[in-house]
């Protein structure tokens, strides 16, 4: 941020020249995408996809992990490209499922439903 800007009528008053980008402007004022789990252990509740790769299983170590039986340990990724969402199967034991088709990998668009074993999960797309 730069300092205060002399006024060539001599008048005291100051204003401030701020040095703020409008990309970090735009990210500000952007809601995020998340994934609102509205089934299965734990629901409901609410992940916002803040990091590039965002793994789901049942180990601890995953960014979402969820106690159920019929999720691998590392079962599901979502990866970010710019706008774009991906989903994509670890090679999990139950698949995942996208609207109630069986996918490997798939883009994801607002309002899709994806259910890795007994979770099921709505993405919501941020603005």
């Amino acid at each position: 941020m730069a300092g205060p800007v002399d006024k060539p009528d001599g008048n005291d008053e100051s204003t401030m020249i701020a040095d703020v980008g409008v990309k970090a402007l735009v990210r500000a004022n952007r809601s995020r995408s998340v994934l609102e789990q509205v089934g299965g252990p734990g629901a409901p509740r609410s992940f916002p996809l803040e990091l590039a790769e965002l793994v789901i299983g049942r180990a601890l170590e995953v960014h979402v992990s969820i106690e159920s039986r019929l999720l691998s340990r590392r079962h599901a990724a979502i990866t970010r490209a710019g706008a774009e969402y991906r989903v994509t199967d670890l090679d999990s034991a139950n698949g995942i499922y996208l609207n109630g088709v069986k996918v490997h990998s798939a883009i994801l668009h607002g309002g899709d439903t994806l259910q890795i074993g007994d979770v099921v999960m709505v993405f919501r797309e941020g603005s």
